[in-house]
């Protein structure tokens, strides 16, 4: 069964930290006693731009900022094993990062590319997410008629949850800055990898349809290669059940997907937004509309 509206799980401990979890409509707050706050609050100080369970950090693509062309950085965080922050859809619990920009007069920021997510979890809570490394891009795009310049000055202010058994929020300030001896080279070979990881757009020749009926999405697509396997990730909350089984299946012409529906979804939609994704680095955007069965 999911969990309640309000469930407290038993306290946990982290180090000398103990982490009470409550869930609240399947996202997960962490209540810390005040000497647990204090702790963490003296390790976070102590460590930034890391925190708890993972280092954040800032980077760019490149060492000039090009007049007309954007500038692409990015938020790389480096977690520790077995550890995992969240996907813009978090899935049954968690939050997605979220970034404040403070940029220079003129320069604005666009929205983060987020990635291919895995799946996380198991049983009745499963969460889209990431672990190991994952860097989140974002263009920041300047003034066309200013001349090429050296890095701007700017900085962001992240806020994010890490999880593993319990889940920590943390913060970080971060500022930007060239890489330690000067090798850009690296740091552009992070953002080339992280592009081949976004997902695309669907092929044109896919046709897509979702099929409404009581208990289930059924989600059909006609591709002219053949698909040996696929899954879904919901772009949105609440509306197929994560913990579900995804049954795929050949059609004459494509495949077919039977998404169970979120107990959650409390009103039909119209379309059915989200990532087909065939494999590594294989990840496609869908929008399929909904008709009722």
């Amino acid at each position: 069964m999911r969990p309640s509206k309000l469930e407290i799980r038993r306290p946990k401990t982290v180090g000398a930290v103990q982490v009470t979890m409550v869930l609240w409509r399947g996202r997960s707050i962490v209540l810390l006693t005040a000497c647990a706050m204090l702790a963490l609050a003296a390790r976070s100080n102590a460590q930034l731009p890391s925190g708890p369970h993972l280092k954040v950090e800032l980077i760019s693509e490149q060492a000039t900022s090009s007049p007309g062309q954007p500038l692409w950085v990015g938020l790389l965080f480096r977690l520790e094993p077995g550890w995992h922050i969240y996907w813009q859809n978090p899935g049954d619990s968690g939050e997605p990062p979220k970034v404040q920009w403070d940029l220079p007069a003129g320069f604005v920021a666009g929205p983060i590319r987020w990635p291919q997510p895995i799946r996380l979890g198991g049983g009745s809570v499963v969460d889209y997410g990431y672990e190991g490394q994952v860097l989140l891009m974002a263009p920041i795009q300047g003034s066309s008629s200013r001349n090429a310049t050296s890095l701007p000055s700017l900085s962001a202010d992240v806020k994010y949850i890490v999880c593993r058994d319990v889940c920590i929020p943390g913060k970080a300030h971060l500022t930007l800055s060239g890489p330690a001896g000067g090798d850009w080279a690296l740091w552009r070979a992070l953002f080339e990898q992280t592009r081949a990881q976004l997902p695309k757009p669907a092929p044109a020749s896919w046709k897509l349809t979702a099929v409404s009926d009581k208990q289930h999405f059924i989600l059909s697509v006609q591709a002219r290669s053949q698909v040996a396997n696929a899954s879904f990730f919901p772009l949105e909350p609440s509306q197929i059940d994560n913990s579900g089984p995804q049954e795929f299946s050949l059609t004459h012409n494509g495949f077919r997907l039977a998404l169970k529906k979120s107990d959650q979804l409390t009103k039909p939609i119209t379309n059915l937004r989200g990532l087909i994704v065939l494999g590594p680095g294989r990840a496609f955007e869908v929008s399929a509309p909904v008709v009722s069965r």
